[in-house]
């Protein structure tokens, strides 16, 4: 099986975006489009598996940051990974989107794939997962990094209401995202998916990282397969990384071990 893969990738993002598909490649055999800048174009485009849409002007962009210019281009790079998804539907029928900082350390298990290939259900999203509904309300009940869709309806409906975004005062194309599935029928993909460094930063959630612990020389969350993590591993983002203590646990977590597909990571994120 294919499985087809949208993702943005900026000369900012590259070296994540290597790591997530060395990692994901690892497990599966994927057709990926990316939206991209000229440097993304210029190392991915001859690549066999990787169709490059040129659609980005600047990776001077950020939303954590208090400037309004990079947080507007932000903005316009994230509206376009609706064109590569709706490129890979167009050829495929389907579409799983990553953002390039993930690290995939175990395969999307067959019951899943299974429902990504179930007509009748239009996505597959996931929940942050915080705990902190205060937090969720203001940046939305759904991360965007991570999503599978067939329905074009659902992608074009996102789309539109992302770009009434300052309007509605949403925070940027993630929120909308929370008002367009209670349209359709959708899965929330379980907590194993799209393990986020936010899953863990409250004193009401930091316990969970008790869950990450190795089994028969695999990565496990509690009783499930850890699939993919989601925290920047390699990128310089010009501010804290939130994230890092999750990236140390995980680097921890494969040194723990003797499996060759978690040495092919950690030698890219030990460099």
């Amino acid at each position: 099986m294919i499985l087809p893969v949208a993702s943005v990738v900026t000369n900012k993002t590259i070296c994540e975006f290597d790591l997530l598909k060395l990692s994901l490649e690892q497990y599966h055999d994927c057709s990926w489009v990316i939206s991209c800048d000229e440097a993304a174009y210029e190392k991915y485009n001859s690549i066999k598996n990787v169709e490059c849409l040129k659609l980005i002007e600047t990776d001077d962009c950020d939303h954590n940051v208090a400037s309004q210019d990079q947080k507007d281009n932000w903005m316009k790079v994230m509206m376009t990974k609706f064109d590569a998804v709706e490129h890979l539907i167009s050829n495929f029928g389907h579409a799983l989107f990553l953002d390039s900082d993930m690290v995939f350390v175990n395969p999307i298990e067959d019951k899943i794939l299974e429902i990504f290939n179930n007509e009748n259900i239009d996505a597959c999203i996931c929940q942050h997962m915080t705990n902190d509904w205060q937090n969720e309300a203001q940046h939305g009940l759904y991360n965007g990094g991570m999503f599978h869709v067939k329905n074009n309806k659902f992608i074009s409906e996102w789309k539109s209401l992302s770009k009434q975004y300052k309007e509605y005062n949403f925070y940027f194309e993630q929120q909308p995202l929370e008002f367009v599935q209670r349209n359709f029928v959708s899965l929330n993909l379980p907590i194993n998916y799209n393990i986020g460094w936010w899953r863990f930063n409250r004193p009401s959630t930091q316990n969970r990282l008790n869950l990450l612990q190795v089994k028969d020389d695999k990565i496990f969350f509690g009783n499930k397969p850890a699939i993919n993590f989601h925290v920047h591993t390699l990128r310089e983002i010009g501010y804290q990384n939130f994230g890092q203590f999750l990236v140390d646990k995980l680097c921890d977590l494969i040194e723990g071990t003797t499996n060759q597909k978690y040495k092919n990571i950690l030698e890219v994120i030990k460099g």
